[in-house]
């Protein structure tokens, strides 16, 4: 059994070498998990206002309707640009069915269940579609009866400054007993561009960020459609294998992306004209979407799908099998999204992630900070701490890296001049990561004990480094939770929990606390650790996955929770400095600092671009860091992309080696040792570091990729910094940046007052 596991090490090495060899050939920068140069074509809008019906206009957008069909155009006063849905005598158009026509120029688009729960979609032009409409001061409402199926639907269209507010109240649906409303999506087709008509791209909130670029039609078996903040786990089924769309296990140490973001784009020549759409009421019930072309239509089109009911798995047997029913309570929200229309330098996912920043910072980030931040790195070190280990009977909680460690690590690393050190500690609990009790505060006296860890923080205090504790009161094994008491229940009164594919491992079934459980155990423990002296506390999972709680009788729906959960960080963040695991923006306010910040998008074969849309948004507000890089993310290409992203270093480390832990639940990780990893932290450490110092706490203001495989990012400060990801030397105006390289400097010293200032 331990030759197996040397050779799996041995392998998993072997295929990190390959990795970094072939990302410093220069191909790497080529896939989607990059960004390519733009063209900066020229665009020109081909939609007319002629027999539409002006409905309001103010300085900067005018609205028109077509009262027949309820289709909409809006000219940017600006530009001249006029943005429409679909043209009749377009070849696109000509090639889509009766049913599309009509949701082609409609208003709003509708998904809904007939009584067999088989799904339908209708558009507000249908011709079975009753349309009233009702001009309104700075605006128009619309009463629509899709009389066929008994559901009407009664919603606004309103001006605002540069923008369109879309809104409709949860009480003004009406629905009959043999169909019900499933979804709805405002102005469906509104940019939508067929195949590649135009230069320019559709922006979707993926991971960081990703660009699906217009192409011609192409045979893709499904489109993009991701939940605003995660799959609800109270209704969707998570036990299901191959859930990633492509033919690979669902048993893997990195999670697909998510959308941590309520926004989405479309771009009509990039620097010229773009629409962005932000959600303003019913995120929690909401879904990006994005269509490219050759995917139903051969239109590429995205938008905002509002969830009202969806499918679930109703159990008929003990074994667990069942049928797909649909949810017969509404979800009971107002749905409202705002489509702002941008111009100029605004028009492109640098320009709505500024544009978004700035226009929406309260709601994102809070009050700004007063306090002065360090302007050196920092470097984020996870340290285990111990954990459970299988034994021949039963199991017990193995030391991994104990107090005294954690302390030699922190002094070998201060000895090397890293001044920011923040060494974050996971299993310091009783029983370690995967076997302590959740539901309450304890300490491993094998890693030290409550004592132990008081006299690291009080080391912390002296040495100058920060000491962070790790903790997970939402996602955990069997082990951690009373499973009839304290976890969560689903739409079928069954457990939630995830599964992965592998059977024969350990813990292969992962349990979700009741919400309402999670933020009690976070703030009794914030409370109790802020009373013996530690000031930070990092969150795993909570702040990110975002589900209700549908145990008869005591519902807490998608919506109670999100109330919960910011009720809760508002007052845990009021005595400790908390961090998060690549969370939701409901959590940023509340945040010092996130981990595991996402650095690519899911990779699905239409997305063409991956793109640092959240990291613009972050910069200069909130620090984050990259995925552990000795976790697959050390290459050269990688720690360049870091640097790019302006993202901080951070490492997983235990202090034995990866053998010691072979038959605890931490098997699969490649290699942790410290002792193995210290000079390439080092080394990594200060690479980074030359590259990032000039940048630290300032925001990123514009990006640009030069040529494929290079990319100048601007910063607030007058700074900028240029990466070369090829294998030949770059030539910027009179600066030579090396192959696989980087490059800051100071704008105004090589440029004297043009626009990069």
């Amino acid at each position: 059994m331990l030759a197996n596991k040397k050779l799996l090490l041995i392998l998993g090495v072997l295929i990190a070498f390959i990795s970094t060899f072939a990302n410093n050939t220069g191909i790497d920068y080529l896939s989607n998990r990059f960004t390519k140069p733009e063209k900066y074509e020229k665009v020109n809008s081909k939609f007319s206002i002629a027999n539409y019906l002006k409905i309001a206009e103010n300085e900067y957008i005018a609205l028109f309707i077509d009262p027949k069909t309820t289709s909409i155009r809006v000219l940017d006063k600006r530009t001249g640009y006029v943005w429409g849905d679909v043209i009749e005598k377009e070849e696109a158009y000509l090639s889509l069915n009766k049913s599309w026509n009509a949701i082609a120029k409609s208003a709003v688009l509708i998904e809904y269940f007939n009584e067999r729960g088989i799904m339908a979609v209708k558009g507000s032009a249908d011709k079975n579609a009753k349309r009233n409409f009702q001009i309104l001061p700075d605006g128009v409402s619309f009463q629509v009866t899709f009389e066929d199926i008994d559901i009407s639907l009664n919603f606004s269209i309103k001006i605002d400054k540069d923008s369109l507010i879309f809104r409709l109240n949860s009480e003004d649906i009406s629905e009959k007993d043999k169909f019900s409303l499933g979804s709805i999506v405002f102005v469906p087709f509104l940019g939508s561009v067929p195949e590649d008509e135009l230069d320019g791209y559709i922006f979707i909130p993926d991971g960081p960020g990703a660009l699906i670029r217009y192409s011609k039609s192409s045979n893709y078996s499904n489109w993009f459609e991701k939940r605003v903040y995660g799959e609800d786990y109270s209704i969707e089924n998570l036990t299901v294998p191959n859930d990633l769309r492509a033919k690979r296990p669902n048993d893997f140490l990195r999670e697909e992306p998510k959308v941590l973001i309520p926004v989405f784009g479309i771009v009509h020549g990039v620097k010229q004209n773009a629409l962005f759409g932000v959600i303003n009421s019913g995120k929690e019930y909401a879904a990006v979407v994005a269509y490219p072309s050759g995917v139903l239509t051969d239109y590429n089109r995205a938008g905002i799908k509002f969830i009202y009911r969806q499918k679930y798995l109703q159990p008929t047997s003990r074994s667990g099998t069942g049928v797909q029913v649909v949810q017969k309570k509404k979800n009971n929200f107002d749905a409202e999204l705002q489509i702002f229309f941008l111009t100029g330098d605004d028009a492109d996912y640098v320009g709505m992630a500024r544009y978004y920043k700035e226009n929406f910072a309260d709601e994102l980030f809070g009050k700004p900070e007063t306090e002065n931040k360090k302007k050196i790195l920092p470097l984020g070190l996870t340290v285990i701490a111990s954990d459970i280990e299988k034994k021949l009977i039963g199991y017990n909680t193995k030391s991994i890296t104990n107090v005294e460690q954690i302390k030699t690590i922190a002094r070998k690393l201060k000895e090397e001049n890293i001044d920011n050190l923040k060494i974050f500690v996971e299993g310091w609990q009783a029983g370690g990561i995967h076997g302590n009790k959740v539901g309450k505060l304890s300490f491993e006296s094998k890693v030290g004990g409550k004592k132990g860890l008081i006299s690291l923080l009080e080391n912390s205090f002296q040495e100058n480094y920060e000491v962070c504790l790790v903790d997970n009161v939402v996602k955990v094994g069997e082990k951690q939770i009373n499973v009839n008491r304290e976890v969560g229940i689903n739409l079928s009164q069954s457990s939630i929990y995830k599964e992965r594919d592998n059977k024969d491992l350990w813990l292969y079934r992962f349990y979700y606390l009741n919400p309402s459980l999670s933020s009690k155990y976070i703030l009794e423990k914030s409370e109790k650790l802020t009373e013996i002296g530690f000031k930070n506390l990092a969150l795993q999972e909570y702040g990110r996955s975002l589900y209700g709680d549908m145990r008869i009788n005591r519902e807490i729906t998608r919506e109670e929770t999100l109330f919960m959960i910011e009720e809760t960080l508002n007052k845990a963040s009021k005595t400790l400095d908390l961090y998060f695991f690549s969370p939701n923006s409901y959590a940023w306010k509340y945040t010092k600092g996130i981990l595991d910040i996402p650095m690519n998008n899911s990779q699905y074969l239409f997305e063409t671009d991956t793109v640092p849309f959240l990291q613009i948004l972050l910069s200069g507000n909130i620090e984050y860091y990259v995925p552990f890089m000795n976790n697959s993310f050390f290459s050269k290409t990688s720690i360049l992309k870091a640097i790019e992203y302006g993202a901080s270093p951070s490492f997983l480390v235990t202090w034995v080696d990866n053998y010691v832990i072979k038959d605890t639940p931490l098997w699969d990780y490649p290699s942790t040792k410290f002792e193995d990893w210290f000079m390439e932290i080092k080394r990594i450490y200060e690479e980074m570091s030359e590259a990032l110092s000039p940048v630290i706490g300032s925001k990123i203001v514009d990006r640009k990729v030069l040529e494929s495989g290079v990319v100048k990012v601007d910063y607030e400060n007058g700074n900028s910094i240029i990466v070369n990801y090829t294998d030949k030397p770059y030539l910027y105006e009179e600066l030579i940046v090396q192959p696989q390289s980087f490059l800051n400097f100071e704008r105004k010293s090589i440029n004297s007052g043009d626009d990069d200032l």
